[in-house]
């Protein structure tokens, strides 16, 4: 046992003794999930500013816990082993498919532990195994996985060449579900860069593919990815109908993750429209689902910060903030500290409607997590878009200014119209 004398180690410094080594990573996450916040801190002057550096780890419970990540490190490499074995058998059996296959799960196993350059090499040896095959589909699997592995990294132009020869062979080779797949990431990859017309158009191209399918999960799906395009682009009553539509389809079938998603998505609409108390019966009815069958962290993490972003608008801080440190209690937990980047920045936001100017910390620590984790360009440049509002809520134009041509670069080389001109904007009203 830990003697009670000894004091915690700040997760900072535990991180900054651990070298950036790849085979490292399972320990990290291990360090960051078993932090806790220091109880004396908690109720100091300094606890409402508590980030996840300034949290505590005992050095015994992280030997204690070392026996099951080495098990479940074990069992992740076997799984690639016996994916790339199996690979080689259906290679042996001229069986291409099944090897593409067998490649393509281990991609997926290393995406799932955020091992995503190596998830990359795994599609990449698929996509290679997959053109040379008489049956099409397979290749098709390999790029979409590939597209959606680029949506994730902010690569939108990349995803979206690959998207583009999904949908170009699956549409050649009949493969409705495959094209359906490809139109739904397209969608995606215009809608992040603003192509509001773009994203509407491919989801509405995969909406009639999945119709004439009778696939009613996917339908669903693209319907509330319509309403989303549409709530974005503040079509109101389109949204509303999509959103409806949506509902009706996932009601048919056993999808809670979905459900939740689109109850989410409900709740956003509802809180734009100024209804507080639909939108707090959406998030709850969301969370509800969520919980369901399985609990996925994520998604329970993007509900709760829409649910703290509702109670901000309303003026509801304490309320918001304690959402907010829901949220940051489920990410670190689930080893999600990319989602931590986002929780932090919005905790900022709140410190700035305050007019709080120690609230810095929090886009500080969300910068710091940015580079230790090699995010998304896009998701980097809004910290500094938010960092930069704060600052001139602040009155510090300067500071203001840095932050705002940073993010304007950022979402410039990404090709991000969208949230470029929004910073242009700002960057307009400073100078006036």
């Amino acid at each position: 046992m830990t003697e009670p004398s000894l004091t915690p180690v700040r997760v900072e410094k535990a991180l900054g003794l651990l070298p950036e080594i790849e085979a490292l990573e399972p320990l990290r996450a291990l360090l960051v999930s078993i932090s806790r916040p220091d109880e004396r801190t908690l109720w100091s002057s300094s606890g409402p500013y508590l980030t996840l550096g300034k949290r505590g780890v005992q050095p015994e419970e992280l030997r204690h816990r070392m026996p099951p990540v080495f098990h479940a490190i074990t069992e992740h490499l076997q799984g690639l082993y016996g994916a790339y074995v199996e690979a080689l058998e259906c290679q042996q059996r001229a069986d291409g498919t099944g090897a593409v296959a067998a490649l393509l799960r281990a991609g997926r196993s290393e995406e799932r532990v955020a091992r995503l350059n190596q998830a990359r090499a795994w599609y990449d040896v698929a996509l290679r195994l997959s053109q040379g095959l008489q049956d099409r589909r397979p290749e098709v699997e390999s790029l979409r996985s590939l597209g959606e592995l680029f949506t994730g990294l902010g690569q939108y132009a990349e995803a979206a060449r690959h998207f583009q020869r999904a949908l170009a062979i699956a549409e050649a080779e009949f493969d409705q579900a495959g094209a359906v797949a490809a139109c739904e990431g397209l969608g995606h990859t215009a809608l992040a860069l603003g192509q509001g017309v773009g994203a509407k158009a491919w989801y509405a191209r995969g909406l009639r593919l999945a119709q004439a399918a009778g696939d009613q999960r996917q339908i669903g799906r693209l319907e509330r990815f319509l309403g989303e395009r549409a709530r974005r682009h503040g079509e109101a009553t389109s949204a509303g109908e999509h959103l409806r539509r949506a509902r009706e389809c996932l009601e048919a079938v056993d999808a809670p993750e979905e459900m939740a998603a689109l109850l989410n998505t409900q709740g956003q609409l509802e809180a734009q429209l100024g209804r507080h108390a639909e939108a707090l019966r959406a998030y709850r009815e969301a969370l509800a689902w969520v919980q369901r069958v399985s609990r996925d962290a994520g998604l329970e993490v993007t509900i709760r910060l829409s649910l703290a972003e509702l109670h901000l608008e309303a003026g509801r801080f304490l309320d918001g903030e304690e959402e907010m440190r829901r949220a940051e209690q489920v990410a670190i937990a689930g080893n999600l500290a990319g989602r931590l980047v986002q929780i932090y920045t919005v905790m900022g936001r709140l410190r700035g409607r305050q007019l709080d100017e120690t609230g810095f910390v929090f886009f500080e620590q969300a910068i710091e997590l940015s580079r230790m984790l090699e995010r998304s360009p896009a998701a980097v440049a809004q910290v500094y878009l938010e960092y930069g509002l704060f600052r001139e809520r602040l009155g510090q134009r300067d500071e203001a200014r840095a932050y705002l041509e940073r993010a304007r670069e950022i979402f410039g080389a990404v090709g991000d119209a969208l949230d470029r001109d929004r910073v242009d904007a700002e960057l307009q009203k400073i100078t006036a």
